[in-house]
């Protein structure tokens, strides 16, 4: 096939909104940055020095860097721009200047400068331009699932590390979940104690059963101490991110129902959650009993609401950064045997959660609105004041644990949800639905953007694969966020075949952001974290900041599959060509430099009658080498070389250091 060539001098990950390089201008070298008006940035100061200095990056160069904050709508240059994460920056020979109305601003200047450069050459280099930049969505995020499986205070603060420079602003914690709870909360000390250990005891009084590959002996700190999250909210705030703390209920809670009932058992109930007379059959998603959902109904439930809001928002204002959002979880309060695929199971089997707790009848009996099949439903409403009451402006959910409700029901200034429905199980239709509730959406879609999924289809790859059989680098970049539909045109269903898609006749949804997922249950650690996230979250860092051309607006009506040709294939192409050539040739050194051991793609290759090998690599400037002994000895690959009809061939890459490869392909 023809290889090309791409310059991506001019490109930044993500791409501005505007950049325009100047005619007749000159390309130069630098030895590295001086910058002049640092204090301007206030605390985030601390985090473009700190990624500097990670990126091997001059201080004390030769070319003058200069900030300054200005009111953009003031030129008519910038006027659309105009906003507190936007920025102006002109480049010449003589020096840089970048302008910003806030020190956000001037920090996403000083990235997308670096973003311009390959800082594993030893001389930079640079083009004369002027970049004026804005993002698309004001939310930017990622999720760390920390309670399935533990990510360490280190790899949060290295995937922080990367999102500053990359320009994602959320960091969605997920603290809690059915395994495992990873805050510790003063007065609440089992939740640690207890939820926070897997082992072998059988009555679960001092830990939780062993599971997810754990083993029976995990002693090991498994949880951030109160210390932890107060510096990860300092660290994350420096680098302009911000922490979302999600404690997930009222389903997914196990591990906190558990620990609160080992303080039970020590004779205090106060934050009981679950009731004791209860003796309502359920399975859960997760194939846990009842033990795994919150009992709404319970006034210590309540009280375990409020002591836990009330400590966290302690530890921000302990921090200086005000809890202002704060994650309800919500997703998945079912009992499954309810659903299509139990006609096996008895009938007696299948009960709504909680509809034998005598606690749940006297709610029934005292509160006519109470519905015991909506108990998700209730319970937002219920933490929802809560929140409000602590004066917390706005609550987070997954979208079915607020589904069936409307914004007008809560008490927070905003509510938002992750939407993680699919997109060949119907998902927009009930896109439009939340819309039409009036909460704000957050594009979170597992056959796009859940990376605990593989990147390729092979035995090999890890994750799961019940949305999506693959998630890879070129998918995540080519998903629409804001016209679902678009995307039946570009990609398969999770089985691999075509679908076909229409618009619903309906406005288009207002789409507040995107954020990738990275669930752990398959994630025993953190490279293999780092190997799942990376580089898959630059993807979504480039379609949260950057609309492309290719994007289609929502148009009632409209369908869209394998056929229709309305997508500009050629646009999308180079476009992703620009993107990948970056990734390779400049953005993965930055990130080993970071700390971060990303994935290495496998190559490609065939050996063809005559036997010849020839071999590429879906991430350019990747090496490749090949092996004709079974591993014992390798050469490196750089054009079609002759190996051998009857030889089997093991090829893999490897990054230009040699300390991160891909796994192995065999070629027979």
């Amino acid at each position: 096939e023809k290889v090309e060539e791409v310059d991506v001098s001019e490109r930044i990950i993500p791409t501005p909104y505007k950049i325009e390089v100047t005619q007749g201008g000159q390309t130069f070298g630098i030895s590295g940055i001086s910058i002049e008006g640092m204090a301007l940035l206030g605390d985030l100061q601390i985090g473009a020095k700190d990624l500097m200095e990670k990126l091997g990056m001059s201080s004390s160069g030769d070319h003058e860097v200069t900030l300054a904050l200005v009111d953009l709508s003031d030129n008519e240059l910038t006027a659309d721009i105009s906003g507190p994460e936007s920025y102006s920056m002109e480049i010449t020979t003589d020096g840089t200047s970048i302008t910003a109305e806030e020190p956000a601003g001037l920090f996403h200047g000083i990235m997308s400068f670096i973003g311009l450069l390959n800082v594993a050459d030893s001389e930079l280099s640079l083009k004369e331009m002027v970049i004026n930049d804005k993002p698309r969505f004001k939310y930017r995020g990622h999720q760390v699932d920390t309670a399935r499986n533990f990510r360490s205070k280190e790899a949060i603060m290295k995937t922080i590390d990367a999102m500053a420079l990359w320009k994602l602003n959320v960091m969605h914690l997920a603290f809690t979940n059915d395994e495992g709870w990873r805050l510790e909360i003063p007065g609440l000390e089992e939740l640690t104690s207890v939820g926070s250990k897997r082992c072998f005891d059988p009555n679960e009084d001092t830990c939780l059963l062993a599971q997810l590959g754990s083993g029976p002996d995990a002693d090991e700190k498994q949880y951030y101490t109160r210390e932890d999250y107060i510096e990860l909210l300092k660290y994350a705030e420096e680098r302009n991110v911000k922490i979302l703390p999600e404690f997930n209920m009222p389903a997914h809670a196990r591990a906190a129902v558990i620990s609160m009932e080992a303080r039970a058992k020590k004779g205090d109930d106060m934050y009981r959650l679950t009731d004791p007379e209860d003796e309502t059959h359920i399975l859960t998603i997760q194939f846990y009993d009842r033990t795994s959902i919150i009992n709404p109904c319970l006034d210590s439930s309540v009280r375990f609401v409020e002591k836990l809001v009330g400590e966290v928002k302690q530890m921000h204002a302990d921090a200086g950064i005000p809890l202002d959002s704060y994650h309800f979880g919500g997703d998945e309060a079912k009992n499954i045997l309810l659903g299509a695929g139990y006609s096996s199971y008895a009938d007696e089997l299948k009960q709504q959660p909680f509809s034998k707790s005598p606690s749940c009848q006297a709610k029934i009996l005292e509160d006519p609105s109470f519905d015991i099949e909506k108990i998700a439903n209730y319970w937002a409403i219920t933490v929802n004041k809560i929140l409000a009451k602590n004066g917390i402006k706005e609550m987070v959910a997954w979208e079915d644990g607020l589904r069936g409700t409307t914004k007008k029901q809560y008490e927070t200034e905003s509510v938002a949800v992750d939407f993680w429905e699919t997109l060949f199980w119907g998902g927009i239709d009930g896109l439009a639905e939340m819309a039409d509730g009036g909460f704000d959406i957050i594009m979170s879609n597992p056959d796009y953007l859940y990376f605990d999924f593989p990147y390729e289809v092979n035995p090999e790859e890890r994750g799961y694969y019940w949305a999506a059989r693959f998630n890879s680098v070129y998918k995540v970049f080519t998903f629409a966020p804001e016209n679902l539909a678009q995307n039946a045109e570009t990609s398969t269903d999770r089985d691999g075949n075509e679908m076909s898609v229409t618009t619903p006749e309906v406005t288009a949804p207002s789409i507040r952001g995107m954020q990738g997922q990275t669930w752990s249950e398959t994630i025993r650690t953190d490279d293999q974290y780092y190997e799942m996230a990376f580089p898959r979250v630059l993807a979504v860092a480039e379609r949260a900041w950057h609309r492309a051309s290719w994007e289609l607006d929502w148009s009632s009506g409209v369908t869209y599959n394998a056929t229709t040709g309305l997508v500009p294939k050629d646009e999308l192409a180079a476009d992703y060509n620009g993107f990948v050539t970056k990734l390779g040739c400049h953005e993965m050194f930055k990130m080993k430099q970071l700390g971060i051991n990303y994935r290495v793609p496998p190559p490609g290759g065939k050996v063809d009658g005559s036997g010849i090998l020839t071999a590429n690599s879906e991430l350019p400037c990747t090496a490749i080498v090949y092996s004709t002994d079974a591993g014992n000895t390798w050469s490196e690959y750089s054009e079609p070389v002759g190996v051998g009809a009857d030889k089997v061939v093991s090829l893999k890459s490897v990054t230009s250091d040699g300390a991160l490869m891909s796994r192995v392909v065999v070629i027979n």
